[in-house]
Parts: C-alpha cells; structure tokens; sequence
C-alpha cells in the first residue's frame, strides 16, 4: 500500500455536532462581530457566507479580521460533550486499529485538546494534532494542508486526507498532491469514498 499516513478531518467526520448548540453559537457569534441582532435576515446572511467559504466558519470570521484560531475559541466555550457525538459508536476500537498498520493524525479548524477526550479518543493514538490556531488561515486555504505535508514528512502521495466535505476538506488536499478520501458521502472529485469508518481500515488492511 502506498499510503503511509492518514490525516482525518474531525467535526462530522469523526463526531457529529449538535445542531441546535453549534447553530445558536455561530450565529450569537456572528452578530456580535458585525454588530447586529440575531433575526432571520442574520441567519440568511450567515448562511450566504458559509456558502462563500466553502463551509468553513473558522474562515469567515477569519475575513471578518479575526485571527485564524478565533472560531476554535468560541467553540471552546461549550462543553465539549454537550456539541459533540461520535458519528459511529465503534470510531475508536476501529482508530486504533488503523493505527496499527499506518500512522494516523488529525487537522480541525478547532482545537481539539478537550473535545478528543470527551468523546472517548485518547489524544496520544495521533502523531500529529493539527489546529487552525497552529496556522495563518484556516481551512480550506492551503496553509493547514501545506503543514500535513511538512509535518508527515512523506511525499504528498504517500498521505491520505480523510473528510467529510468535498470543498473544504477534498479539494484543498488534492491542490497539494494528498490523496483524499470522502467518507458518508461519495463524489468522483474524492479519490476515495467510504460508506463508514471501518471501511478506512478495511482499506488500509488490504
């Protein structure tokens, strides 16, 4: 097998985030900044800019002048095991295994000292924990995605970027030569989709 390293996205890739908290946040977050009340015409324009972005909140508060991490910040206000769930019971027993054949890491836009634990995922299983705060912009700019590849210490072909979006997490990885992989849903701009998690380590066992 030529992959050597996989890289895994965290939030809806790995753990689920609850709607309601998550969507109360970024929105009482998003009208502080600009300045205005949270009503529907907020919402829409929020809604419009995460189409902008690629999906990505951590970049449009970035644009709004804040500092890459910022978004991972306020995240940090919510305890960590009221926001997230696990996508599927069995990701940790099915992750260490993984890591059994191939290293394993983890780049979020948000800081995941707390939240890994919260939802039974031991921070030592990874050799690297990428965060927005350890970067200038915050996915899907490329700056994360350049420092997989510094810190893999790998050809970019030889290292698997797993997620859950295609423009946030699949396109940007493959603009840096990473092999990527799509997981709940399928697209041919993917090199990889998978149905489920254990799917990666069937892969990976082959």
């Amino acid at each position: 097998m030529t992959i050597k390293h996989i890289w895994f996205d965290f939030s809806e890739t790995i753990a689920r985030i609850n709607t309601e908290e998550h969507d109360r946040l970024k929105y009482a977050t998003y009208a502080e900044v600009t300045g205005e009340a949270v009503d529907e015409k907020l919402k829409n324009e929020f809604d419009e800019q995460y189409k902008l972005h690629n999906h990505s909140i951590s970049d449009i508060f970035y644009s709004l002048g804040k500092p890459a991490g910022w978004w991972s910040q306020r995240i940090a206000t919510i305890p960590p095991e009221k926001l997230f769930v696990l996508a599927e019971n069995d990701i940790p027993e099915v992750l260490q295994k993984i890591r059994q054949v191939v290293l394993i890491s983890i780049f979020s836009n948000i800081n995941l000292g707390k939240v890994l634990p919260a939802v039974g995922i031991d921070l030592k299983w990874f050799t690297h924990i990428l965060s927005s705060e350890m970067i200038k912009r915050p996915k899907p700019a490329l700056d994360g995605f350049n420092k997989i590849v510094e810190l893999s210490q790998l050809k970019p072909s030889e290292i698997l970027y797993v997620g859950d979006n295609v423009f946030k997490d699949v396109m940007p990885a493959k603009k840096v030569g990473l092999q990527s992989g799509l997981l709940w849903n399928e697209s041919d701009e993917a090199d990889y989709n998978f149905r489920s998690f254990r799917d990666i380590l069937e892969f990976v066992e082959k």
